[in-house]
């Protein structure tokens, strides 16, 4: 047996700490197996097995009415005693705490504006770029939780879709030293299972300071994507709570608004947007997404795209060099906004708040995460035609938007390409601007996954195209490794091995060797079968 390499070695030290496979949010959902042949052959199938497992997550807040009086609550002595409502995440639940945010500050209760705060691993940077390594690491996010002047009679609620964040069990911890009031921690996994899974988790769960709950959901439609159905769920939960402070609304007619309309949602009218987008990525094409009214929302989809699929980020005017091929395939377009700071302040509802992080590293090369950093990501009018200068002709344009008047919204999908060919979508909403959003991000979520799993960026319901740049996502794409090589012959007994290493030691090779838009695992499995072949020559 060869020697593991160093970065192998490095992993195996703390694996303990990222051996997840055993939670919910982490297995592969039954109902979903077929997921990307759907994509690709029978998509009225695929948006119904999608919308299904959505509105089963969804029904989950029915059950919650009591534990959500319970949390309005708390907020509304925390506002009353001149507190503030900190929220945390890390990744799609740190931008779905952005979100909410926003929309507090679209509608706050009276006076209230900057009485609720919303911040993710990164920073407002990470809303546009995933980092990764930011999760694993605790004290970045006390540090960051006091950056931003929590202190004595704050209430902070912890958002985390598997229930072992590192960074957002960070913050909590130190919530729990700054502040009297008791701290909120919300995510989907059984709590015995996150218990026996991760130490850390345990601490939280049994803190004194801490009242927790456990949103207890199937599995994601595509396997580990808590994007989905997992930040959908918290999203509305917290995002009623804090409606019903702003608008009087009660969070259970919000629950129920928001299952009524998925019901109602005729999510086939999204096809022609799948399959028009999947074109432009076949064809190398580019693509232009345009909100002016949800801008936010439609920024959070396409931004998890990137470590999800394997897809070039968005990039920055400071980036030097970017080449065709290394160009994010698509890029927001605010319509109405002159300039990046504009475009920003209409994204947030505020100017954006860096976080003063220690130096960063992704992909062994320094990352600037600071104010001029964030601005250099240019949201404003105008991007196709910036965009044209450096090389990258916008082939397809898709729009978002919702049109709201005294009776009822309307959620639009539009998409032009260069020949002309137009087609629409609409959907029904609510007025209330958190079922709105709800609403949309599921529509965003259901398009851009089953577009990816047109073009094969996923395999049954396997992220076989994520980026592990951390430890909970590197023991996620060693499962799926697995799952691969019990599929592949020739390598399949090393399935049944206990040992680790071969496969690591494959996927730290593999992301040496990918090109930005290539599967790790599945350059990995390459890379496990030469290695085969030429052991038993």
């Amino acid at each position: 047996m060869n020697a593991p390499s160093d970065r192998t070695r490095r992993f195996l030290e703390t694996a303990h700490l990222y051996r997840l496979g055993r939670l919910v949010t982490e297995s592969p959902n039954p109902r979903t197996l077929d997921l990307a042949r759907q994509s690709q052959e029978d998509l009225e199938t695929a948006t119904r097995v999608f919308r299904d497992v959505e509105i089963d997550a969804l029904q989950v807040l029915l059950e919650t009415v009591d534990l959500a009086a319970e949390v309005v609550k708390s907020f509304s002595k925390c506002f009353d005693q001149g507190g503030r409502v900190f929220l945390v995440g890390c990744g799609a639940t740190g931008r779905l705490a952005l979100v909410l945010e926003t929309i507090w500050r679209a509608q706050p209760a009276r006076g209230l504006e900057e009485s609720v705060i919303a911040f993710t691993a990164g920073g407002d940077f990470a809303l546009v770029r995933s980092l990764g390594v930011f999760e694993d690491r605790p004290e970045l996010g006390a540090r960051h939780l006091l950056d931003l002047g929590f202190q004595e009679g704050d209430v902070l609620v912890a958002i985390t879709e598997g229930g072992e964040t590192p960074f957002v069990l960070g913050a909590l911890e130190q919530a729990t030293i700054t502040s009297s009031s008791k701290s909120w921690l919300f995510f989907c996994n059984p709590k015995e299972l996150l218990i026996q899974a991760a130490e850390r988790s345990k601490r939280a769960l049994l803190n004194p300071r801490v009242r927790s709950h456990a949103f207890e959901i199937e599995p994601m439609a595509l396997t580990g994507s808590t994007r989905l159905q997992a930040s959908s769920v918290l999203m509305a939960f917290v995002g009623a709570c804090l409606r019903e402070l702003a608008t009087g609304a009660k969070a259970r007619w919000l629950f129920t608004e928001i299952v009524d309309l998925l019901y109602q949602t005729e999510v086939n009218q999204l096809i022609p947007m799948i399959e028009a987008e999947a074109r432009a990525h076949e064809a190398r094409q580019f693509t232009l997404h345009r909100s002016r009214s949800a801008p936010i929302a439609v920024l959070t989809d396409t931004t998890e795209r990137a470590p999800t699929f394997s897809l070039a980020p968005f990039e920055s005017n400071h980036d030097q060099g970017i080449s065709k091929d290394g160009a994010s395939r698509t890029y927001l377009e605010i319509p109405g906004t002159t300039n990046s700071q504009e475009a920003w302040r209409r994204l947030l509802g505020r100017s954006p708040r860096p976080f003063r992080a220690p130096e960063v590293q992704v992909g062994g090369k320094n990352v600037t995460i600071d104010l001029d950093a964030i601005y250099g990501f240019d949201f404003s009018e105008g991007v196709a035609q910036r965009r044209t200068k450096l090389g990258f002709n916008t082939d397809l344009h898709l729009d978002v938007e919702i049109d709201s008047n005294s009776d009822r919204s309307i959620l639009k999908f539009r998409t032009e390409d260069t020949s002309g060919k137009i087609e629409h979508a609409t959907f029904r909403v609510s007025n209330d601007l958190l079922v709105q959003q709800a609403l949309l991000k599921y529509a965003l979520n259901l398009q851009s996954t089953l577009t990816m799993g047109r073009i094969g960026r996923f395999h049954g319901n396997l992220m076989t195209f994520v980026r592990p740049t951390n430890g909970k996502l590197i023991d996620r794409a060693l499962r799926t490794l697995r799952i691969l090589a019990s599929q592949t012959s020739g390598v399949d007994h090393l399935a049944e091995s206990p040992d680790d290493t071969p496969f690591l030691d494959a996927l730290f090779a593999a992301l040496d060797r990918v090109s930005p838009d290539e599967s790790v695992a599945l350059k990995a499995l390459e890379i496990l079968r030469i290695d085969h072949s030429s052991h038993k020559r």
